[in-house]
C-alpha cells in the first residue's frame, strides 16, 4: 500500500529533512507551506514522489492542508506538524497578539490538523501523528526568553498523549518528537551569536548543534511500522542537553 505523508514546514529545516527521509523510505510526501514549488522541484529532480500543498496556516484553515492532499493523493497516513514561529523577547515586553500567534500556529493548528486527518487514518486502519515539540518542554526555554514558543510545545505534549490514548485502538499512533538545539534558518539568532551558541553547546556531550538530518532519522523511525508499539511520548534527540 502506498503510504501518504503530508508535513507543515515541510520545504525547510526539520520539516525539509523529515520530508527527504520519508520520501527515501517510499512515502509520499506533501510539503505544506506558503511557497512548497523550490522543495518539491528538488525532490522531483531526484526522482522522489513530492508533490506541493500551497498554504498559509496563519491565515487559511488548516483542514484545507487535508483536503488538497487527498484531492491530490486520494489517502493520507501520516501527519507531522513541524510548521513554527518564535517571538524572542521577554514576557513583560509580549505583546498577547505575538503570544496568540505563537500559541495558534504551534497548537491550535496542530490540533486542527489531527482532527481533519484522523478519520481518514481510522478508515485506512493505520495512521502516524507527530508533532514537533522541543527540549524547552523540559528546559523552561533557552538564553533567550521564549515564553509564548515554551508554552506551546509543552501543550504539544498534552495534546499528544490525549490523542494516544484516543485512537490507540483505532490503529492510529502519536508522538512528540523533541529536538535539542538544531542548526538551521530557525534558531539562526542563537547560533549565529558566540556569547550565547558556545554556552549552549558546552553543555551538549555530543559536542555539536544537531543537524536537521539527526532529528529527520528519529522521525521517520516514529512514522514507521516499527514504531507500532510506541505512542503517546516525548522522544527528546538533544545530544544529552538534559543529562546536565
Amino acid at each position: 500500500m502506498e503510504r501518504i505523508a503530508l508535513i507543515t514546514g515541510g520545504s525547510r529545516g526539520i520539516g525539509n529533512a523529515l520530508a527527504e527521509a520519508l520520501l527515501h523510505k517510499g512515502f509520499r510526501v506533501g510539503i505544506v507551506s506558503r511557497n512548497p514549488e523550490n522543495a518539491v522541484e528538488a525532490f522531483r529532480a531526484e526522482g522522489l514522489p513530492a508533490f506541493g500543498v500551497p498554504l498559509d496556516l496563519e491565515r487559511d484553515p488548516p483542514q484545507q492542508a487535508i483536503e488538497q492532499v487527498l484531492a491530490q493523493a486520494g489517502g493520507v497516513h501520516v501527519l507531522i506538524h513541524a510548521a513554527g514561529i518564535n517571538v524572542r523577547k521577554p514576557s513583560l515586553e509580549m505583546s498577547f497578539e505575538e503570544w496568540r500567534r505563537v500559541l495558534y500556529l504551534h497548537l491550535d493548528v496542530a490540533f486542527l490538523l489531527a482532527q481533519a486527518a484522523a478519520p481518514h487514518m481510522i478508515e485506512a486502519g493505520w495512521g502516524r501523528i507527530l508533532f514537533i515539540g522541543s527540549v524547552t518542554t523540559f528546559s523552561g526555554g533557552g538564553p533567550i526568553p521564549i515564553s509564548a514558543y515554551a508554552t506551546a510545545k509543552t501543550g504539544l505534549l498534552g495534546l499528544t498523549r490525549v490523542l494516544a490514548k484516543e485512537w490507540g485502538a483505532r490503529g492510529i499512533r502519536v508522538n512528540l518528537l523533541c529536538p535539542g538545539y538544531v542548526q538551521t534558518d530557525f534558531t539562526a539568532a542563537v547560533w549565529s551569536n558566540p556569547a550565547l551558541y558556545n554556552p549552549i553547546t558546552a553543555r551538549i556531550p555530543l559536542g555539536r548543534w544537531a543537524l536537521p538530518e539527526d532529528i529527520a532519522r528519529v522521525g521517520c523511525f516514529l512514522c514507521s511500522d516499527e514504531s507500532d508499539y510506541l505512542t503517546g511520548q516525548a522522544v527528546v534527540v538533544d545530544g544529552g542537553f538534559l543529562a546536565y
